[in-house]
């Protein structure tokens, strides 16, 4: 198989198996072979400045949430990356750290005000994410009583075998979309309390 020609369609490759099918030159990331495409896309994100989590919901348009956990930490590590790659080493002059500190107190100010940004964001978020699972929920527990009424309707054995085969698959359905939920909840709910702490 070839490799996708537009930009966008390489992010997939983050989720990539290693040694990846499509012979892709890969760069090592925490404990993850990412491949090169999809490092330089990431990177491209990360530079402007957006936060860590609009970059993981950017990529996830992409690739999906069945590899969010691996995503989160390989965007999590490119941007610590670069944030180390772009910080100026420490001056050993008395002058030049008290400017430093200066800046950093800046720093600090505009981190904050991401940070409570970032939290709402991703506040915002989970309370969507749980009116899902509730809906999801919902779902599950309606088509369980459609499995239950099986057994008191009148119908011939193929009709019945029918009806519950489909009852089956939506209930499969269900249990998916639930799943992915669970993912998204668990996700939005940990990036809360890294930016909660932040604001500690």
């Amino acid at each position: 198989m070839a490799a996708p020609s537009s930009s966008k369609s390489n992010f997939w490759l983050v989720a990539a198996p290693s040694p990846n099918f499509e012979d892709i030159p890969t760069i090592k990331i925490g404990d993850h072979e990412v491949p090169l495409p999809s490092y330089f896309l990431i990177l491209g994100l990360v530079e402007p400045g957006r936060s860590e989590d609009e970059i993981v919901q950017n990529v996830m348009q992409h690739t999906g949430t069945k590899a969010l956990n691996v995503l989160t930490e390989i965007v999590h590590n490119i941007a610590e990356n670069q944030r180390l790659l772009s910080t100026s080493p420490k001056s050993s002059k008395r002058f030049s750290v008290a400017l430093k500190k200066s800046k950093n107190i800046s720093g600090n100010r505009a981190s904050r005000v991401e940070a409570r940004r970032a939290l709402r964001v991703v506040e915002e978020q989970l309370e969507t994410a749980n009116q899902t699972e509730k809906k999801i929920l919902n779902e599950a527990m309606i088509l369980s009583q459609r499995k239950e009424e099986l057994n008191s309707m009148k119908m011939t054995p193929e009709e019945r075998l029918r009806t519950l085969d489909a009852v089956e698959q939506q209930m499969k359905q269900v249990l998916r979309k639930h799943h992915d939920v669970e993912t998204e909840i668990s996700h939005a709910q940990r990036l809360s309390v890294i930016h909660k702490a932040s604001l500690a």
